[in-house]
C-alpha cells in the first residue's frame, strides 16, 4: 500500500477507488467499515493534537478539534464559530504587522499568535505535527482495514 505525504495530509493511493468499488458491491457494512477506520484515524490525530497543544491559545483551539465520520476520508474539524482564531493558533502569523483598526487607528497586530511557521514540512504547532508523527500508524491502520474489508468482500479470494 503506497502513501504520499504533503504537509498535513497522508494520502493513501487508491483509497477513493476502493471506496467506489465497495459501493458497487451494494454491501453497506463494508462502506461502514471504511467510515469506521476513517473515524478511528481522525480520532487518533485529534487525541495526539490535543496532547501537543502547549500554550493556552493552542489548548483552546485544540479543544475545538473533532473527528468527522466520512467514507471518503479521515477528516478533522478545527475552530469554526467555537473559536475563529484556531487557524492562527495552529499556523501562527506574521508578527508585528501594521494594521488599521475599525476606528481607523493604526496599530501593530497578529502578536497574539505564535510566529508563522510556513506551509512546508514543519507547518503547524499541534495538529499538523500530530498528523506527521502518526503517519506510520495511519498507514498501518488503513492497511489492516483494507485487508479486512477485502477479505469480507471476497471471502473466496480474489
Amino acid at each position: 500500500m503506497g502513501s504520499r505525504m504533503k504537509s498535513g495530509t497522508v494520502a493513501v493511493k487508491g483509497l477513493d477507488e476502493f471506496r467506489k468499488e465497495l459501493r458497487k458491491l451494494d454491501e453497506p457494512e463494508l462502506v461502514q467499515a471504511l467510515k469506521d477506520v476513517n473515524y478511528a484515524v481522525a480520532s487518533l490525530v485529534v487525541d495526539r493534537a490535543k496532547g501537543n497543544a502547549s500554550t493556552r491559545m493552542q489548548q483552546r483551539a485544540a479543544a475545538t478539534l473533532t473527528p468527522s465520520r466520512q467514507a471518503a476520508r479521515a477528516q478533522v474539524n478545527l475552530g469554526g464559530s467555537k473559536f475563529p482564531g484556531a487557524a492562527g493558533a495552529e499556523f501562527g502569523a506574521g508578527q508585528n504587522q501594521p494594521r488599521v483598526g475599525p476606528s481607523g487607528r493604526n496599530y501593530t497586530g497578529h502578536n497574539q499568535f505564535e510566529a508563522w511557521r510556513g506551509s512546508g514540512s514543519d507547518a503547524g504547532y499541534f495538529l499538523y505535527p500530530a498528523i506527521r508523527d502518526s503517519t506510520d500508524e495511519i498507514v498501518e491502520m488503513y492497511g489492516d482495514a483494507i485487508e479486512d474489508i477485502t477479505r469480507r468482500a471476497f471471502p473466496d479470494g480474489i
